[in-house]
């Protein structure tokens, strides 16, 4: 006589958890991927920003930010943080600092805040976008 074997596998409930609990990571993942996306352009800007001007502690706030907005204009970057640059002179350097937040409805009144901070020192352009303290 065969013995019964035990039966292996999921039952309704638990794959109904496995499919809530994975709509919600896609879900996740389809708010806040766009966010460092955009993050990384940033980045590279300021990246590009240094590359292209190696006298960039002799430009002007105006000219490093006209240089940042033309960088953000044609690489399509709307966000309102890529707008908040702020260029602090130092007897020694120039830091172009762009710190933000970004807000992202998650599900109904549950919002992800998404803080960023990058800087970009003259002195030190190839450590561009760091959080640095300035």
């Amino acid at each position: 006589m065969r013995a019964k074997q035990k039966q292996s596998g999921l039952s309704a409930i638990s794959l109904l958890l496995v499919l809530v609990i994975g709509a919600f990571l896609m879900l996740f993942a389809f708010k806040v991927v766009p966010v460092y996306a955009e993050n990384y352009y940033i980045t590279t800007g300021l990246k590009t920003l240094a590359e292209d001007n190696p006298d960039l502690a002799k430009m002007s706030t105006s000219q490093i930010k006209s240089a940042m907005n033309r960088y953000y204009s044609i690489n399509n970057v709307r966000s309102e943080g890529a707008k908040q640059i702020d260029v602090i002179r130092n007897a020694r350097n120039v830091l172009v600092v762009n710190e933000y937040e970004s807000r992202v409805p998650l599900i109904h009144n549950i919002d992800l805040v998404l803080s960023f901070k990058n800087v970009l020192d003259s002195d030190r352009p190839d450590e561009c976008c760091k959080a640095a303290e300035y």
